[in-house]
């Protein structure tokens, strides 16, 4: 296969991927066949967080970018607003997860 389209809604939400998934999360991955990294939607309610998490022990990094509404990205207890067309990148050290803003907030996730 040389590739894969999904419409990300017909993918559903599941908070059991991993241990750091929110109940808000698409998990990408299987519906289009990817294995080196992880892909994620991540549409968050009005005022709902994803959770804490970090990634010593896999070392991965993350990189975030929010297509609707706006939220907060919280590493290691500081709140960075981000908005829409807003990117960021955490390391694997930190402690992270987002906050949605009072309109909600769907971004894109990539995990690697």
């Amino acid at each position: 296969m040389s590739f894969t389209v999904v419409h990300t809604a017909d993918v559903p939400a599941s908070g059991a991927e991993h241990p750091a998934s929110s109940p808000w999360d698409r998990r990408l991955n299987g519906a289009l066949g990817i294995t080196r990294f992880g892909l994620y939607e991540v549409d968050l309610p009005a005022g709902a967080t994803t959770v804490p998490h970090d990634h010593r022990e896999d070392h991965a990094e993350d990189a975030y970018v929010v297509v609707r509404g706006s939220g907060w990205l919280v590493v290691d207890g500081t709140e960075t607003a981000l908005s829409v067309g807003d990117a960021a990148a955490v390391t694997e050290q930190p402690e992270r997860w987002f906050r949605a803003g009072e309109d909600g907030c769907t971004l894109v996730a990539v995990c690697a």
